[in-house]
């Protein structure tokens, strides 16, 4: 339980919604603080309170704090414990999401001191990064958020998903199958930076969810990919308009996304076009025909076909600690010593100067002041550019890194560079 002073008599408390009435409350919250999402019947807040209920008896990953202010309910939270994969090594991972504040109490810092306090819980966990979908990505900058990955939105017409020789080794896959499933993502995981291993409420999501398809490419007895998927409708006057959309693709193999893209093209009869969301940036060196359907171009002549948007962002609440857990790590074989200045306005701790000695890409950290260049950069770049979402060479020319001798610019440029750049579907 952590405790504020809010001016005067007025005292606010954080701590973990474990009672019924207390989740009556905050549903009440949530459907003020997003009316776009929730229609605030009462049918959906019993079963808005219900699965909320059902998320924190039934995931031990899942939970949710309240904020108090004098005995009354003003706001809360859902925070998650996540594992990720940073650069091949498994990594918990603080996440929140749901962040609601009542409407009376808008614009006095409650939702501020729900994020430290979120900050502070993984600290005392010793747990170093924590993420979050922000519902303004400006907001959490300022609160020293950096951007994570872009995701694409595609609008594809089915025929223009390439059309291999077979997909018979194509099934649905039900709740009874989840296993099979899990492990085909675990080995995705292992393999991408930056994706994080499913949770039971994610699972549930899959599989509980009635207008759900899962079809899934199996050989020799192991799933090699799947999609998941449902139809959403186009016209209120033409039954047979609908939308394929993808919530989730997951492959392994060149085989595995071939034959699901030929249950997708095989979809043209009944489906106007495909919604895929997908982080990979180069995909329509896959697809036949990526425009969108607009007709839009873009000077000189750009044809239009995904929506770009930005999303997760990342936050490193521990610098020392951080870099403490890669240094295992090899950075691309520089060799260097330098001084790495960090402001953090939200966390003093987090204002750290460490000097960092790379020799061939293993480092350590020292505790004299001798280094060849220095280094100074906000806590939300340095959180983007650890993760490889940017470079080094970028932040120079946006003037979001300071560098005390521009010579070092490459070996800093090697330094940090990532070759594969963060992917993440989780979505909380």
């Amino acid at each position: 339980m952590q405790q504020f002073e809010n001016g005067g008599d007025m005292m606010r408390v954080v701590e973990k919604l474990l009672k019924e009435q207390d989740f009556v409350a905050f549903v009440n919250i949530v459907v003020g603080a997003y009316p776009g999402k929730l229609n605030g019947t009462q049918t959906t807040k019993e079963q808005l309170k219900k699965l909320f209920m059902q998320n924190q008896s039934n995931d031990e990953s899942l939970h949710y704090y309240g904020l108090w202010e004098n005995d009354k309910l003003i706001g809360g939270m859902r925070l998650h414990d996540f594992q990720m994969n940073l650069f091949s090594k498994m990594l918990p991972i603080g996440g929140v999401g749901l962040v609601a504040v009542d409407l009376l109490h808008k614009k006095e810092k409650a939702a501020k001191e729900l994020i430290q306090h979120f900050f502070n819980i993984f600290l005392e966990k010793n747990i170093h990064f924590v993420a979050l979908y922000p519902f303004r990505p400006d907001f959490y900058k300022k609160m020293g958020f950096g951007y994570g990955p872009k995701i694409y939105q595609y609008l594809v017409e089915p025929s223009n998903f390439p059309k291999g020789p077979t997909k018979k080794h194509l099934k649905y896959l039900t709740v009874e199958d989840q296993q099979q499933l899990v492990d085909c993502y675990n080995r995705v995981v292992a393999k991408k930076h930056g994706m994080f291993l499913k949770t039971q409420s994610e699972l549930s999501f899959i599989f509980n969810n009635p207008d759900n398809y899962v079809i899934a490419m199996e050989q020799e007895g192991t799933v090699q990919g799947y999609i998941a998927f449902s139809f959403n409708k186009q016209s209120d006057s033409n039954f047979m308009l609908n939308n394929l959309v993808i919530k989730e693709w997951i492959y392994e193999t060149p085989e595995a996304l071939l034959e699901l893209s030929t249950f997708l093209n095989s979809q043209a009869d009944q489906v106007n076009r495909i919604e895929w969301n997908t982080q990979e940036e180069n995909v329509h060196f896959f697809l036949e025909d990526v425009r969108n359907g607009t007709n839009h171009l873009i000077p000189s002549v750009y044809h239009a076909s995904a929506v770009s948007g930005i999303g997760l962002m990342y936050r490193i609440i521990n610098v020392k600690g951080f870099f403490e857990e890669l240094l295992t790590r090899n950075f691309n074989g520089v060799t260097l010593t330098f001084k790495l200045n960090v402001m953090d306005s939200l966390l003093a701790k987090n204002n750290q100067q460490l000097i960092f000695e790379a020799d061939n890409g293993t480092i350590k950290m020292l505790e004299s002041d001798s280094y060849d260049v220095e280094v100074t950069i906000d806590v939300a770049e340095l959180s983007s550019l650890v993760m490889g979402v940017v470079t080094v060479q970028e932040l120079f020319m946006l003037s979001r890194i300071q560098i005390s001798d521009n010579e070092y610019l490459q070996a800093l440029q090697q330094f940090f560079y990532v070759f594969e750049k963060p992917t993440c579907i989780s979505a909380f």
